[in-house]
Order: C-alpha cells, then structure tokens, then sequence
C-alpha cells in the first residue's frame, strides 16, 4: 500500500473531535507486513504467558482457540494484514481515550472511499498496554499508553451493500 493512502488516513483523523480541543493523539503506523506479524506473533506469547497466570481471562478471552488456530497457520491476530495503526497519548490526560477511539473512527470511516479495509485489532490493543516483550517492541513515548489498534489493508472482499444490522434501540421523550 502507499504510504500516500496511509499518510490521508491520519490527515483525515486531525478533524475528528477532541475534549477540550487538546489533540492529545500520536500515531505509530506500522508498515511492514513482516513486522506485523511478528507482532502477532508476540500477541500469541502473551496469550500463552496468560492462559499460565490467569486462566479465568484466558477463558473468557477464548484464548486456547486463537492460540490453536496460530499454531495451525493462520493468523487470528491481525489476519494478515499488511499495516497496523496505533493510536495512543499520555497516560495521565484526561479524555486521552475518548480522542483516540475517536481518531480511529474517522480512520475507519475513510478507508472504505480510498479503497481500503479497517478494522480493530482489540487483541493487540489489550497485549499492548500489559505484556512487557510487546510494549518495548513499540517503544511508545514514556508516559504514553496505547488506546487503539486498527488493522489496515486492501480488503478481500467487496460487499455490494452494508452488512445487515440490528436496528438502534431508542426512547423518544
């Protein structure tokens, strides 16, 4: 992918909303595929490392399946793709949360018109902020904490029309 397509992502993300207008979000991208997997190779150690400490969130993470499907040769972390977005701030901001989660949507929003696939990666969000190996991998600025991880390539698939959802539940009043 160009990094020009990655570069209007991030530009894109600046006029998402902020609290306070603080703009506390940074941005690491990651662009090598190969990096990206060795990421989600990580990932998968911090599953093991947890499914020994802490077998209750293991199960509830349904970490043995993820871990089977890895050691089976497929990727149930980032699915192969090619990029990785982080978005993360200092640790101690207040809202720092709320404006990366909302940087990351307007990502995810402009990916679809620039032919581009995002999603998620709330796996390696959640290795990021506790498995040690991981966060010196990222060398995230000291006092920064990681919000959000969104997965970016092209997609597989073209859906001719948006999935089905349930409908939103409102009260009028």
């Amino acid at each position: 992918m160009e990094r020009d397509k990655l570069n209007k992502l991030i530009q894109v993300s600046g006029y998402a909303r902020s609290a306070g207008n603080a703009r506390p979000v940074h941005f690491l991208i990651i662009e090598n595929k190969k990096e990206v997997r060795r990421l989600s190779g990580l990932v998968v150690d911090w599953m093991r490392t947890t499914m020994k400490e802490a077998p209750a969130l293991a199960n509830a993470l349904c970490l043995d399946r993820v871990i089977a499907m890895w050691d089976g040769g497929k990727d149930p972390i980032c699915y192969n793709a090619p990029h990785l977005i982080f978005a993360h701030a200092g640790k101690d901001v207040r809202l720092a949360q709320h404006d990366c989660i909302l940087a990351l949507a307007y990502v995810e929003l402009i990916a679809l018109p620039l032919g581009l696939g995002a999603t998620w990666a709330g796996y390696v969000l959640t290795a990021s902020n506790s498995y040690p190996p991981l966060m010196e991998t990222l060398k995230l600025p000291e006092g920064h904490k990681c919000f959000g991880v969104m997965m970016v390539g092209y997609p597989e698939l073209k859906f001719v029309r948006m999935p089905l959802r349930n409908p939103p539940k409102v009260t009028w009043r």
